[in-house]
């Protein structure tokens, strides 16, 4: 999860020049979350220049740290599918370390 800090670096070093791409190896966030911030600062200081809303609620916004929409997420139940479908990863990746051997460090 992104905090404010993040969000305020990929507005910053946007304003100096820096590509969605290049960023995203600089930080390690993802391009498109980095063209969502950027896009959304834009929009509002375009609306700070317009004079269209209110400039306190503008400034709340763009220092406000990232929210995340969770409203559409749907609970899951367990089911006894899912139970046998992690059983099998379970035995095959027993298998696997039976023919692989440990992973440690020689």
């Amino acid at each position: 999860m992104l905090n404010l800090m993040d969000k305020h670096a990929v507005i910053r070093l946007k304003k100096e020049g820096h590509s969605n791409r290049s960023l995203e190896k600089m930080l390690g966030i993802n391009r498109k979350t980095i063209g969502k911030y950027w896009n959304d600062y834009l929009k509002d200081m375009s609306q700070l220049e317009t004079g269209d809303c209110d400039l306190r609620e503008i400034q709340e916004k763009i220092a406000a740290p990232p929210k995340y929409d969770v409203s559409k997420r749907q609970y899951r139940k367990y089911t006894e599918a899912m139970d046998e479908f992690l059983d099998d990863i379970l035995a095959s990746e027993k298998k696997k370390d039976a023919i692989l051997g440990t992973h440690k460090q020689k």
